[in-house]
């Protein structure tokens, strides 16, 4: 059955997060109210149940999910130019993700498409827009524990407000990247990467990362 939801949050829009609460335990609440919300459709699986976690039980059944959404922060910024500041900022973004094919339409063994974009107002955001998408291949390697392997890739456009005078535009940044997920033990993920990215800071330098993350589950 199709699902559709709705979710809202207040977030603390801290400008000195790690000055006023350094450790990150004692919950705090400091600057101004950030509002986030966000509409979601799902086709075939209950919204509700629809999880980041990456496990066999969550992709079983697993057809697709659909995110509109948008945060505003209500707080002081400075535009581009450094000579004046305004009230507000926003972002607004669309995300998707989709099965798009299964070797048994009942089990997690496929193939997933992943997309997303967000935007926010060139003249207070030197980071403003940003496109993702990727691919993942659910179990694709004939051993016991859950494995998936994917390739992604992000553009990250510069505003090109914040060029300096007589100063080059910006190229846009791109990164290039694929890992292998390894749940080896019920509570223990391995994960090597190795990324690739072009016009570093929108210039026009280049770099290689290779990683590797573990994450311990409970």
């Amino acid at each position: 059955m199709d699902r559709l939801y709705v979710k809202s949050l207040v977030l603390s829009g801290d400008p000195t997060p790690f000055a006023n609460n350094p450790t990150g335990f004692v919950p705090q609440f400091h600057g101004h109210p950030v509002t986030v919300a966000e509409i979601g459709f799902t086709p075939g699986k209950n919204a509700t149940t629809v999880r980041a976690f990456d496990s066999v039980e969550g992709r079983k059944g697993y057809s697709g999910l659909y995110q509109l959404g948008a945060s505003y922060n209500p707080g002081p910024f400075e535009l581009a130019n450094g000579t004046a500041s305004q009230s507000g900022n926003h972002l607004v973004y669309v995300m998707a993700s989709q099965a798009l094919w299964r070797v048994d339409p009942k089990e997690a063994k496929g193939l997933d498409a992943t997309f997303a974009y967000d935007w926010s107002p060139p003249d207070v955001n030197r980071n403003n827009t940003q496109f993702t998408a990727g691919l993942r291949f659910n179990e694709p390697l004939p051993v016991h524990f859950h494995n998936t392997m994917s390739l992604g890739y992000v553009q990250n456009r510069v505003s090109q407000q914040f060029a300096p005078p007589g100063a080059p535009p910006f190229n846009p940044e791109h990164a290039l990247e694929f890992n292998a997920l390894l749940d080896v033990l019920p509570m223990l993920l391995l994960q090597p990467v190795i990324q690739f990215f072009a016009n570093d800071g929108g210039g026009t330098q280049h770099a290689i990362v290779v990683g590797f993350r573990t994450k311990v589950e409970f």
